[in-house]
């Protein structure tokens, strides 16, 4: 069975849709919970971002 990322890689994304058109529908609650549960801090400092510079132009 191919994966996404194999699918993407190759170019076959309509075979990779055929393939997976009988996969069960996934659980929306789950999906959902997962997404608005905030993001755990990992314990790494993150760098701020750059600063832009006046522009020549």
């Amino acid at each position: 069975m191919t994966n996404l990322k194999q699918a993407r890689n190759k170019g076959k994304i309509e075979a990779f849709i055929k393939e997976h058109e009988a996969d069960p529908d996934g659980d929306l609650d789950k999906l959902d919970a997962l997404i608005k549960r905030p993001v755990q801090e990992s314990g790494k400092a993150t760098h701020p971002a750059s600063s832009q510079d006046a522009s020549d132009d």
